[in-house]
């Protein structure tokens, strides 16, 4: 039976694609999560042609990783690897001087309450953040964990989280000072300097 035009494939059949090293693969990615992975890019650009770029690194990217990975929820794989090429084009363009302070992004927010790891046991420091920040989210509410990884892994702003939740975004304000004064106090407590 052909696919119909407007029919997604399944996850595991655009990874089967891939592991065939089928180039329809990447297109198939596209069609499935193009505009969800735009929002994420967006989210920290705020510039289409950026976003554009971030996009198509993203597939090469995808491309080369998979295989030998075969991601279990690949849209959370598509989305971190977008994450982590619009921060970098971020972090670029503010090192040239070409974004302004009205774009700072929620990294520049996290700075307030997670360490900055410098020095010779930066990936030391790093895995104990990370484990840190893992256990948090374990142990907060549901509410609190969709706020963080709203605000600081999708960057979404206040008003599209209190929008999401239906609530005011100074509530949001207040609950994203409550995520913060808490891990805080959860890596003073590990004996990590903030």
């Amino acid at each position: 039976m052909e696919q119909r035009e407007h029919e997604l494939l399944s996850d595991e059949q655009i990874l089967d694609l891939y592991f065939a090293r089928e180039e329809r693969a990447i297109a198939e990615t596209d069609k499935k999560y193009s505009r969800y992975l735009h929002t994420v890019a967006y989210n920290i650009l705020a510039n289409e042609q950026d976003c554009e770029e971030c996009l198509q690194d993203t597939y090469v990217r995808t491309w080369n990783t998979i295989p030998p990975q075969r991601p279990s929820v690949f849209h959370a794989f598509l989305a971190k690897i977008t994450r982590n090429l619009s921060l970098n084009r971020y972090d670029m363009q503010k090192r040239k001087g070409r974004v302004g302070a009205e774009n700072c992004t929620p990294m520049d927010e996290v700075q307030d309450f997670l360490p900055d790891p410098q020095g010779p046991d930066d990936d030391l420091l790093s895995e104990s953040v990370k484990r840190v920040v893992e256990t948090y989210l374990r142990s907060t509410t549901q509410r609190r964990m969709y706020v963080f990884i709203s605000r600081f892994f999708y960057s979404y702003t206040v008003a599209q989280i209190a929008g999401r939740l239906g609530c005011s975004v100074s509530l949001v304000n207040k609950e994203l000072a409550r995520i913060k004064s808490e891990l805080r106090a959860c890596f003073e407590k590990e004996g990590i300097t903030v």
